[in-house]
């Protein structure tokens, strides 16, 4: 049995997901790259960067994962 408080983390630093459209997510829509997850900040455990270099953080549901190559190979190296 699981504790409450675990995290489960099914992504990975470099994947490429899509943000889901709901009205109160930016960038509803949009592909972006997961730069980092931090499981504990309060804004959302997952900093998530766009090709047009805005970040923003987000939470599990907001996103899903994709195998998409809408993101530039140039932005992807910039990562790495």
């Amino acid at each position: 049995m699981l504790d409450k408080n675990v995290i489960l983390i099914d992504m990975r630093v470099g994947n490429t997901v899509r943000i889901r459209r709901t009205w109160r997510s930016p960038h509803a829509g949009a592909f972006g790259v997961v730069l980092a997850i931090e499981p504990n900040d309060p804004y959302g455990a997952y900093l998530i960067e766009f090709e047009d270099g805005l970040r923003f953080r987000y939470q599990r549901q907001e996103f899903e994962p994709t195998e998409s190559t809408y993101i530039h190979e140039r932005t992807i190296r910039e990562f790495f």
